[in-house]
């Protein structure tokens, strides 16, 4: 895998490369010129790090002053040839955000993700599967931490949380033809080290970062997450590959931890006090990930989520 950065120091934190060397930016049009808009012109070094086949390139940004996820969006939708198999990832900066453009609080010591793919064959699912390969690959990553192993759960539709705490949030947008994804970019939050200083909503209560959770501080576990992280987004984008995608869903279920539980479901807007539209115990969640409610006839397509107080 190629590796770009703009600081030795702070991609050190995250691979092993032998050494570093100065560079111009990447090895075709298409990425040289991402290069220049993911670093903002900074000088780079480049070096070549082992890594799963899948993964070719690399950027690492100690800092970023926009999403890098709106990026690779923007420049798929400029007709950009991103080459498949990209990793961007920034270790803090602003302009980050979630679904529905909530800001997000990217901290230094945390994991800023963003993954361009592009099937080597039609993937016949729909955009939902790359919401839940993501999710099921961030709840897999922390399951790699002895002391978090079996304790990270989804909060639907796209949060990760430990302990009530939420720790991760996760995008998905793909394009295609009908139901067949041709291209999709992945956005990945991971606090691992660092708790953003976040005012709790009904939504999201409290935040969190893994370290809130270990025993001891763990020695370099940014990398470990890291590489677990893109372990696992490699092994679940081939289910996706071979025709499994419900396998992850399954997982997504299991791994929930609204399912069976009395919940409020509220307009997405940001209307103060929250406006309900449904409320009930989530009897089920079905393959499109819709809801489905006790005493509510119609399944629960989008909103957003209380989770209430168990008795």
């Amino acid at each position: 895998m190629k590796v770009y950065t703009d600081s030795a120091k702070f991609a050190d934190q995250l691979v092993s490369a032998a050494s570093w060397s100065s560079c111009s930016a990447g090895d075709t049009p298409a990425l040289r010129d991402l290069c220049r808009a993911v670093f903002d012109d900074r000088p780079l070094l480049e070096a070549d790090v082992q890594a799963d086949q899948r993964w070719r390139h690399l950027l690492l940004a100690e800092s970023s002053v926009r999403s890098q996820y709106d990026l690779l969006i923007e420049q798929r939708r400029q007709g950009v040839q991103l080459p498949d198999g990209l990793l961007c990832l920034s270790g803090a900066g602003k302009g980050l955000h979630g679904l529905r453009n909530r800001p997000w609080a990217a901290e230094a010591g945390n994991i800023h993700l963003s993954v361009h793919l592009l099937p080597e064959t039609p993937v016949a699912e729909s955009g939902i599967s790359l919401m839940v390969l993501a999710a099921a690959s961030v709840v897999e990553a922390i399951d790699s931490v002895p002391d978090l192993a079996g304790k990270a759960g989804v909060k639907w539709v796209n949060d990760i949380l430990l302990d009530g705490a939420k720790v991760a949030g996760v995008l998905a947008y793909t394009e295609g033809m009908g139901r067949s994804i041709e291209a999709a970019v992945l956005g990945i939050g991971l606090n691992v080290e660092t708790t953003p200083d976040v005012e709790g909503t009904p939504f999201v209560p409290k935040v969190g970062s893994l370290n809130d959770y270990v025993s001891d501080a763990v020695p370099y576990a940014k990398r470990h997450i890291f590489d677990a992280l893109i372990a696992a987004l490699s092994r679940n984008y081939q289910s996706l590959l071979d025709g499994r995608g419900s396998e992850l869903i399954e997982r997504y279920r299991q791994r929930s931890v609204v399912l069976g539980r009395e919940v409020e479901i509220c307009v997405d807007d940001a209307t103060s006090p929250p406006k309900i539209v449904a409320a009930g115990r989530v009897e089920a969640i079905d393959d499109t990930l819709q809801l489905h409610l006790t005493g509510v006839d119609e399944p629960i397509t989008r909103g957003r989520l209380i989770l209430k107080s168990e008795a």
